[in-house]
């Protein structure tokens, strides 16, 4: 069979399963169900031993105008911030974990008290990033109608990488019906609404659920999604082939979470108008129902209208809004959107009903402990519960013929302006982000499906194509809003952003000129090609090491010679061939001579979010090494971001392979103490056996370093070593051991990349400071 004619039968398969999908009323069965929906910023605080935390899962099953309390068949709980004490949680314990599943599973039996076995509720599923979590429980007579369960996480955090920020999903078959459920947590911030809207983005774009064989992120990029109209898969079978599903594949999904979302209005504008109890002009000024109107984000998600007072930031166990230093300004953080692939259905009578139906929608404001309010909804959704196969076919055999007289006249037309649209971005540097804008629009009688994919990737017969990420890094370092598979109805149009921000892991690609072609694949239409051209400057982020240039001392002055226009005595000037470049140099020595580095504080999510590196990356491309009017934050921020931008990290992956995975090391399985022996949480005291595996793994490590990145590793610990929070410090710093997980999350990331298990990298970095630390006490 030739290409053209596999083409041809590819995209008539896909438009026959769209209209199977349109005309799904005819030979489904639908049933209706409830379904139960939580969010809650905990803000690190366990609930005192005497609540349950009912009114936040009951009180919307049993108000809300309905004559009974409705038992619900899926509930599904979402928590942010969870607590961190006790130190387990720095190597993914699971006590954390399993303490709050405790309290959710024991809430839940309070709430629906029965002697029935009907009235018993299963925990389907549950997955976690950091402290984000998210817990689903179907009732048990349905527990053996879901099937195809699958979990995913996104972490959005520091460079991509941490989990600080983020959001993780839970997806399965009930009965003949997909559903999703997404828990996040976006930037935090006033001024922060772009940041929110890149978060949701990159969650959108990169959760991935699969089903079959092992996979992971990384394993592809372009996925096939499960045909439509098929009844549910034998979760049994083979899994020789895997099935992928991204957020939009699902029928039915809710996406919850503390969003930070905030209103658009000052502190006093919005304080005033809660003392009058005039909630509706505030809507408006609401920054996600703002950024929704113009589509920037959820596009065609639904949220019901909001009765309840906002549920930021309050003072923890009283009902006052925060009159801490700050003062926050009180907002709808916490929210709860639904998106229906198909809003409206019809039964066999032609009646017509909304696949997901919102009965109930509030906020627990009795449950105080933390600074957030726990929010819930209660909603009836519309489920596929049995295909009648004998219409189905007769219906398939239908549309066959139909497409087949279509197939000349139903070419899908469309008009791309600019014309020809081209992409030209010109000497780009590290952390800046470009966007081009195109407006697509359809001027044929069809409505088409559109999605854009790399030509290096592109099969006519099967588009979507399974291929390892670091395959295409370019590809991955582009963004697209919204998102790159979208359709367009007829006399329709779709403004499209196209951005490019060069991702640390890639930057190994500056100083290079990359050429792609893009492709605006059009299914059964003519595809457009859009050329890219992106001109990357060379600066210090992506060079290794030995790229620099040579490391300059004057012994007469004792100092390092950090310009290049310095003028110096060639007789006292020494090569240092063994030390670092001078750029890491000036920054860790301007970095000691300092006493303001809080590493407990540095990574919060304001100071995170207020930070500008521009001007610090620009100086440093002009070879300015004259850091004295440079913020601490900035010099310390990017210090990391040139250790991990490094093109190998400093721990090689050759010499972690080698440590980390030795078959007679201890070190891969060690894990550190929780809470004893731990002075100001550098470890001290260990079990003999396990302290001499550690020393000896650090030792090694340290031996099979190359001598420059050995001098770089151990000025680095030292710096580390003398801005590390005492613990004095600990003490008077609110959710401390939060702080200082992600603190060693981000920095161990840093030297090691992603290359070793979080596990490693965390016990590694405590390990090496610990060593450290030894030596200065001799």
């Amino acid at each position: 069979m030739s290409k053209l004619t596999d083409t041809k039968l590819y995209e008539a398969t896909k438009r026959l399963e769209k209209r199977l999908k349109e005309r799904e009323d005819e030979y489904m069965i639908y049933k209706p169900y409830h379904v139960v929906v939580g969010t809650f910023n905990v803000n690190n605080r366990q609930p005192p031993a005497h609540i349950l935390l009912q009114e936040w899962l009951h009180s919307v099953t049993k108000s809300g105008g309905h004559s009974e309390e409705i038992l619900p068949d899926i509930i599904a709980v979402g928590f942010q911030e969870i607590d961190t004490s006790s130190g387990a949680y720095i190597y993914d314990d699971k006590k954390k974990e399993d303490e709050w599943e405790g309290i959710v599973r024991k809430t839940i039996k309070a709430c629906y008290k029965s002697k029935h076995n009907d009235h018993k509720f299963d925990l389907l599923n549950r997955v976690r990033l950091m402290g984000i979590i998210l817990f689903v429980y179907v009732r048990a007579p349905h527990m053996n109608h879901c099937t195809l369960t699958s979990r995913s996480s996104v972490a959005t955090g520091f460079m991509g990488l941490a989990g600080n920020k983020g959001g993780v999903g839970i997806r399965f078959r009930f009965y003949q019906t997909d559903i999703c459920f997404i828990n996040c947590h976006f930037a935090s911030g006033d001024g922060q609404t772009s940041r929110r809207n890149e978060d949701y983005q990159t969650i959108e774009s990169r959760m991935t659920f699969t089903y079959g064989t092992s996979s992971s992120l990384k394993e592809y990029i372009w996925y096939a999604p499960s045909s439509v109209g098929n009844s549910a898969s034998n979760p049994q079978a083979t899994s020789a082939s895997t099935q992928w599903w991204k957020i939009h594949d699902h029928d039915i999904v809710f996406w919850f979470g503390d969003m930070n979302y905030r209103i658009s209005q000052t502190n006093e504008q919005v304080r005033e108008a809660l003392k009058e109890l005039s909630t509706i002009p505030l809507h408006e000024k609401d920054q996600l129902r703002c950024e929704m109107k113009l589509n920037h984000v959820f596009p065609n998600y639904s949220e019901p209208p909001i009765h309840f007072m906002p549920t930021y930031k309050f003072d923890p166990n009283t009902e006052v809004y925060d009159t801490s230093e700050k003062l926050r300004t009180p907002s709808w953080t916490d929210r709860i959107l639904y998106y229906a692939k198909r809003p409206k259905i019809q039964n066999e009578n032609k009646e017509e009903f909304d696949l997901v139906q919102p009965i109930h929608y509030s906020c627990a404001r009795t449950i105080q402990f933390s600074d957030h309010r726990p929010v819930s909804g209660l909603y009836s959704i519309r489920t596929k519960y049995q295909c009648n196969e004998e219409r189905l076919n007769q219906i398939r055999d239908e549309l066959i013929r139909q497409i087949d007289r279509e197939e000349n006249d139903s070419i899908p037309t469309i008009e791309v302006r600019p014309h020809p649209p081209a992409i030209l971005f010109e000497n780009v540097k590290y952390l800046d982000k470009m966007t081009y804008s195109i407006l697509i629009k359809n001027t044929g009688e069809y409505s088409c499906h559109c999605i854009f994919c790399p030509s290096s990737m592109f099969e006519p017969t099967r588009p979507i194509n399974t291929k390892q990420l670091t395959d295409e890094p370019i590809f991955d370092c582009l963004s697209f809003i919204p998102s790159s598979s979208y359709t367009i109805d007829v006399g329709k149009q779709q403004h499209m952003e196209i951005s490019f921000q060069m991702k640390s892991r890639y930057s190994w690609f500056f100083g290079k000129k990359i050429s792609e072609i893009l492709i605006l694949h059009v299914e059964n239409g003519a595809d457009t090609f859009i050329t890219l051209d992106i001109t990357l400057d060379m600066g210090p982020f992506g060079l290794s090491l030995d790229q620099f240039p040579m490391t300059l001392y004057d012994k007469d002055k004792k100092q390092y010679i950090y310009s290049i226009d310095q003028s110096t005595d060639s007789i006292n000037v020494l090569e240092m061939k063994n030390d670092p470049p001078a750029l890491y140099i000036c920054l860790i020595d301007n970095l000691k001579e300092r006493n303001d580095i809080q590493l407990l504080n540095i990574f919060s999510n304001e100071i995170q979010d207020s930070i500008n590196l521009i001007p610090i990356r620009d100086q440093i491309y002009t070879h300015d090494y004259d850091f004295q009017k440079c913020s601490t934050i900035s010099l310390f921020m990017i210090l990391l971001h040139l250790l991990q931008s490094l093109p190998e990290p400093l721990i090689s992956r050759d010499i972690q392979d080698r440590v980390f995975l030795s078959s007679n090391s201890n070190f891969r399985s060690y894990q550190l103490p929780s809470g004893a022996g731990i002075q100001s949480h550098i470890p001290s005291e260990m079990a003999s056996t396990n302290s001499h595996d550690m020393s000896k793994a650090v030792s090694m490590i340290i031996e099979l370093l190359k001598s420059k990145e050995r001098n770089l590793f151990f000025r680095f610990l030292s710096l580390l070593q003398k801005c590390w929070p005492t613990s004095e410090q600990i003490k008077r710093t609110e959710n401390a051991r939060n702080s200082l997980t992600i603190c060693i999350d981000i920095l161990s990331l840093s030297i090691l990349h992603d290359h070793a298990d979080r596990n490693q990298r965390h016990t590694f970095l405590l390990a090496c400071l610990n060593e450290e630390k030894k030596k200065s006490h001799k």
